[in-house]
């Protein structure tokens, strides 16, 4: 392993085990959840649901467009076969999570 990427391993680490002392005040776990109000729960998930619909669809839009590129990756194919199904699962994933964002 190269010491940049030890580095960025430390450092990865670093971020999951420190507290982000600015989200100390915002919620308080009680029985494991989160407390507070529904509408701020929904608000959340609604987020992250739109965040990953997004990151969905860039990834799958991204192995189409490099479909002959990489037939190392997991869910690619050889030049001449195709676009892999995996590529149009996670757009379509993508798009149901990004609704989410305006349900």
């Amino acid at each position: 392993m190269s010491k940049l990427t030890i580095t960025l391993f430390l450092v990865s680490v670093a971020f999951m085990v420190i507290p982000d002392m600015s989200f100390a005040n915002k919620f308080t776990t009680i029985g494991g959840g989160v407390s507070g109000t529904d509408p701020e729960k929904l608000a959340i998930l609604k987020q992250i649901g739109a965040y990953t619909g997004t990151f969905f669809i860039l990834l799958g839009i991204l192995s189409i467009v490099t479909k002959d590129r990489f037939e190392g990756f997991i869910g690619m194919r050889s030049k001449n076969q195709g676009i892999s199904p995996a590529a149009y699962v996670l757009i379509i994933l993508g798009g149901l999570l990004s609704l989410l964002f305006f349900v």
